[in-house]
């Protein structure tokens, strides 16, 4: 059997002499041979495997001391154990990963949004694709109306939002998706312009929407659209309420029916760009087709 010192040993297997060593003082491989004279290390071709095994689960997270206990108990069923478990780690990191690159998308969505605004108090006429949300009951009583006190509501809004993120937590949600929160009006209360909000909800994309569970599906249809730069507007009132009626107004005037419920989606948050306060960039579209 062919030995050689620890110099090539650790050539041979990409590691460092200090790694081999304290492989050694672990327990986890030890020299074929030490010179009693200068203490120098020696190896032979047979113990590159074990190194080899090593760094394969070292690169999955093992460390030296679950290593070596795998080794002394010489027992398969254990390493496989060892690697569900850590198997079901990585993929909650991934999901956490995958979590933390969305946010950062939309942010910077949203600080490009803010850049270059869409055009704004305009209603526009557009088809829009089927989307995935996942939607909340409104959880502060006092925010279910929309009124033309803009800072009382927001207010109350704030409220609900704090009840929506201790409930998403409460049901195991990931707070990673606790972002542009936007309120929906049921068709019945908006035809009769009763702007009573029944729920609230967050629009996912299809990497989110797997990972969460309860996601319904807004379908794809022809939607009345209106941007809106500031919650209240230049008269001091409800820029919400202003732009629904708007709305209303423009289906009525021009032939269109109200076909599904009224979604608000918040579109950017000033908080992202380090302003206090919230103020938003929000959306406002009903679904509508031609009346008969």
């Amino acid at each position: 059997m062919g030995e050689f010192g620890i110099g090539r040993m650790a050539e041979l297997n990409c590691v460092s002499e200090k790694a081999l060593r304290l492989y050694h003082q672990k327990g986890l491989l030890n020299p074929v041979r030490i010179d009693e004279a200068t203490g120098y290390r020696y190896y032979s071709y047979e113990q590159c495997s074990t190194v080899d095994m090593i760094q394969q689960l070292q690169s999955v997270g093992a460390s030296l001391d679950d290593i070596k206990r795998l080794l002394d108990g010489r027992d398969p069923s254990k390493l496989a154990e060892m690697l569900e478990v850590r198997l079901a780690s990585i993929d909650a990191e991934l999901r956490q990963l995958g979590m933390a690159r969305q946010n950062a998308l939309q942010l910077l969505e949203s600080y490009r949004v803010f850049q270059d605004r869409p055009l704004c108090n305009q209603v526009i006429l557009e088809h829009i694709a089927e989307r995935k949300l996942v939607t909340f009951g409104i959880f502060n009583p006092r925010s279910l109306r929309l009124v033309d006190d803009t800072e009382s509501f927001l207010q109350e809004w704030e409220i609900n939002l704090r009840l929506t993120k201790r409930h998403m937590r409460d049901a195991g949600m990931p707070l990673s998706l606790f972002h542009r929160v936007g309120c929906r009006i049921a068709r019945a209360d908006l035809v009769r312009r009763d702007f009573r909000l029944d729920a609230s909800f967050v629009f996912l994309d299809d990497e989110t929407a797997g990972m969460v569970e309860g996601v319904e599906t807004l379908p794809a249809g022809t939607f009345l659209t209106l941007y809106k730069a500031r919650y209240t507007d230049e008269n001091g009132l409800n820029a919400e309420m202003v732009g629904l009626s708007e709305m209303l107004d423009f289906a009525e005037e021009r032939g269109f029916e109200v076909a599904g419920d009224y979604y608000g989606e918040i579109v950017a948050e000033t908080p992202a760009f380090l302003y206090e306060g919230r103020e938003m960039l929000f959306k406002l579209q009903i679904p509508v087709v031609l009346a008969h």
